[in-house]
């Protein structure tokens, strides 16, 4: 959910549909609502509404299409606009979008994301998101969102998709616990688990102590190098299957795992 123009269509593409940031510029203004469904590890399906945020369906969405619009959501995504001229319209909005989930859909969990923060200088960026979260703390009273700032440009958008999908993986204690004991008799310094099509990082472990999320944070990273490196191999009709990294300070490797993971 988000006003026109916030780039909502452009990232779901870019995770979801194999767009490289390039591709999504001749995507075009989504109309009403466009409904998609996603297979993630293999059994869970994502079934993901994109809301055309142009003003006369928002007024649907808020009124008469509601209950349709709110109900059953496990999660809310609202995308804020770095580049709007109106930030308290888009509060608003988002005001609005809250008191429907309330209504219909108590239990949904709600993430913001603060797109576009490529506009902002490197040093402004911390601070801006900080700023929003600040303010959307005060304004969202029980669903407590998760804020980050993103960008179709670099791995930020990787790293908040992934934050999203974690929680909605079933059973993801046990499959940390089963990574930890791999990441143990394979003797690996770190091993991370990412989803075979989109390339999020689903969960990681280490074996020597480092903190999880500094982990987290690097592997992101290589989600987008990843996913980049997957499309230009299909671009020139070859096979993406594995990759290997040897140096005189580590050797690592990307294989196929399951039908529906790699494993670094």
């Amino acid at each position: 959910m988000g006003r026109s123009g916030a780039g909502k269509t452009s990232m779901r593409s870019l995770i979801f549909s194999n767009y490289t940031a390039n591709d999504t510029r001749r995507l075009g203004a989504t109309i009403d609502v466009e409904h998609s469904t996603v297979q993630f590890m293999g059994e869970l399906n994502l079934n993901i509404w994109d809301c055309g945020g142009q003003h006369k369906y928002l007024d649907n969405y808020l009124g008469e299409e509601k209950e349709n619009i709110f109900g059953n959501v496990e999660v809310l995504i609202y995308v804020f606009d770095l580049e709007t001229n109106n930030r308290e319209g888009e509060y608003t909005l988002y005001d609005e979008c809250l008191q429907g989930l309330e209504t219909f859909s108590p239990d949904a969990k709600v993430y913001c994301l603060i797109h576009k923060i490529d506009k902002v200088p490197d040093d402004q960026r911390e601070p801006t998101v900080e700023s929003y979260r600040r303010a959307l703390a005060k304004r969202s009273d029980r669903f407590q969102p998760g804020v980050y700032g993103t960008s179709i440009w670099d791995h930020t958008l990787y790293r908040a998709w992934s934050q999203i999908v974690y929680t909605l993986v079933p059973n993801m204690a046990i499959i940390k616990k089963h990574l930890y004991n791999f990441c143990r008799l394979t003797d690996a310094t770190e091993v991370v688990l990412f989803e075979r099509s989109t390339f999020l990082v689903v969960c990681c472990s280490s074996f020597g102590g480092d903190d999880e999320d500094a982990i987290n944070e690097k592997y992101m990273s290589v989600s987008q190098v990843i996913k980049m490196y997957r499309n230009m191999c299909r671009q020139n009709q070859s096979a993406f299957r594995s990759v290997q990294v040897r140096n005189k300070h580590y050797t690592m490797f990307i294989e196929p795992f399951t039908k529906s993971t790699y494993i670094l």
